[in-house]
């Protein structure tokens, strides 16, 4: 296996298949996607995933039995060492066997694991966490997830779960949808609490003239329009979820003396600096020791192709028996 040069990595959203056959260095040689289409049922999904690998292999010029290894980063619960997905609510599915019905198809092995550890395994590889052997990686877009890397080994836990950042109660009397981090901060509640101010009378003129009045429209890119545009209603809310993400990555910090944490997913990369800077600052106030404040706040360097990336490099190290000593699943 070592001497293998090429692997491939999929990030299986529940709108796209993104694939990509990546080189040892965290590059993507080829790629291609395909839309999902859950609605088509989890055996159809499988055929997609299985036929975009494929592809991919051959545009590259390989057979799969040549590359280093075939990885998928999923959405959603896993059962790691069975390759079950045990529960995905964006791909409608419940204890599905993705692994082995990929290898059924495929022909060769499958490492399969959540999504957001596999882009955390990225960033730590080939992107932003480069250097650090402990790092903390927190997507946000429509929600919010984590991954950790911890002594150069991606840290899944005894119950494989570790990394959920995004269910970090922040506050326990905060009412019904308002306790956790998720809940707060992720842009799907970003947008929910703006659509609810409005329907009470906080109306914003920045915000009726880009959505034209239709709040359904609100997305990453449209927050961050309304930022340059100096939304005071937009800014406010953004505000405040940065500062519970800053506490959340501070408590963490705190808990596991971490040097770095890597930012990453659709709303940290719309807002890049103004997101970043704001999140740090909020980490500054709550970390402690204050000696923590060091950590150093990273935006996401892979961006969109963090989880194929990872994928692909995750799969070569699980299948690379000589690196075999260096897997860490975190099990007793």
């Amino acid at each position: 296996m070592s001497k293998q040069k090429l692997s491939i990595g999929v990030d299986l959203g529940g709108t796209n298949i993104q694939c990509g056959l990546v080189n040892e260095r965290g590059q993507i040689v080829h790629r291609g996607s395909v839309k999902t289409k859950p609605e088509n049922g989890q055996a159809a999904v499988a055929d997609r995933i299985a036929q975009i690998i494929s592809t991919v292999a051959e545009q590259g010029k390989k057979k799969l039995a040549e590359l280093a290894g075939v990885g998928v980063g999923s959405a959603g619960a896993m059962d790691l060492d069975k390759g079950i997905v045990l529960e995905s609510p964006n791909l409608r599915w419940k204890n599905f066997p993705l692994r082995k019905e990929l290898e059924k198809r495929l022909g060769v092995p499958v490492v399969l694991d959540n999504d957001v550890n596999v882009g955390a395994w990225g960033e730590y590889k080939a992107g932003a966490g480069q250097g650090f052997d402990d790092l903390l990686a927190v997507f946000v877009g429509t929600g919010i997830g984590g991954g950790l890397v911890l002594g150069g080994k991606l840290y899944q836990g005894h119950h494989q779960t570790a990394g959920e950042i995004g269910f970090i109660t922040l506050d326990a009397d905060g009412g019904l949808g308002r306790r956790k981090l998720e809940e707060r901060a992720s842009r799907g509640a970003i947008a929910n609490r703006l659509r609810r101010l409005v329907e009470t009378n906080h109306r914003d003129p920045v915000l009726d003239e880009l959505t034209g009045g239709d709040l359904g429209k609100i997305r990453s890119k449209l927050l961050s329009e309304a930022v340059k545009r100096d939304s005071v209603l937009v800014k406010t809310v953004l505000e405040e979820a940065a500062d519970d993400v800053g506490v959340a990555i501070a408590s963490a910090v705190s808990l596991l003396s971490l040097p770095c944490v890597v930012l990453g997913g659709g709303l940290t990369e719309a807002l890049r600096g103004w997101w970043l800077d704001r999140v740090r600052t909020s980490f500054e106030k709550n970390v402690f020791p204050s000696n923590l404040r060091a950590c150093k706040l990273r935006i996401s360097k892979l961006h969109d192709n963090a989880g194929v990336i990872g994928a692909a490099l995750w799969a070569r190290q699980v299948l690379d028996k000589n690196d075999q000593k260096d897997v860490k699943l975190g099990k007793k």
